[in-house]
């Protein structure tokens, strides 16, 4: 129980300095992902902490542990609140620098962009034949300039969070079947200890066994020999003295 408590006061720690790293600018989806699958082991301690802690049989000890349990809880829907709203603020504010940023998004870097980006015809009323063939979003009635661009950078947007979201939801699963893994090596270690000391068990049960049964037929030669060596007094003091 202590060292499951131990290990919630780390993993506590730890996302503490990771939101910390995520508050001074590091928005690598590798950090996002690592985050959440630390709250949800996070969670998965102080449910077992719970569970073990509701069934200690010295009432001390069962209420310290329900003072933890509250505490870890505590800290755990502070910890994934404020996760929460830093996601919040860097979705708004990279929505906002996409939307807000037109020029970037025309750079001749961007063939993709550039693609897209209606020309003098299309706001006339005409469509250019690149844009019958390589457009996949062109409509019947062609969109204003501003209108298309954030309906591209909007979607872009929608897929780079779609793709976070799945990344964490990978790495989550990750981080669960590792520790499913560690709980099963744990497990199989204490029957592995279990088997072991009913192993050593048994091989002293035998041992004390065959010394009794020594001892037993030692004690029935002493009492034979004793019965024939007080008999053979008998017979002497009844011959010579009787």
């Amino acid at each position: 129980m202590n060292s499951l408590y131990t290990h919630g006061v780390r993993q506590t720690n730890s996302l503490t300095a990771d939101l910390e790293r995520l508050r001074n600018g590091d928005n690598s989806a590798s950090l996002l992902g690592q985050i959440s699958a630390s709250l949800a082991a996070m969670h998965r301690t102080i449910e077992d902490y719970d569970s073990m802690a509701k069934r200690e049989i010295i009432k001390a000890k069962q209420e310290k542990g329900q003072m933890r349990v509250q505490k870890f809880r505590s800290d755990y829907a502070e910890l994934k609140g404020q996760f929460e709203l830093i996601k919040t603020e860097r979705a708004t504010a990279q929505r906002s620098e996409l939307l807000g940023g037109p020029s970037s998004m025309l750079s001749p870097s961007s063939d993709t962009r550039r693609r897209f980006t209606p020309t003098a015809a299309a706001l006339n009323g005409g469509v250019s034949p690149s844009q019958h063939s390589e457009s996949p979003f062109r409509t019947q009635t062609p969109l204003p300039g501003s209108t298309l661009r954030e309906s591209h950078a909007l979607h872009e947007h929608s897929f780079i969070q779609n793709t976070e979201t799945r990344l964490d939801e990978f790495l989550a699963q990750g981080r669960e079947v590792l520790d499913n893994l560690v709980d099963q090596r744990n497990v199989l270690k204490g029957t592995q200890r279990r088997l072991l000391d009913a192993a050593n068990t048994m091989g002293l049960s035998r041992d004390v066994i065959g010394w009794i049964e020594r001892r037993s037929t030692q004690d029935m030669y002493i009492f034979f020999g004793g019965a024939v060596f007080t008999f053979f007094c008998f017979w002497l003091i009844w011959h010579y003295l009787g």
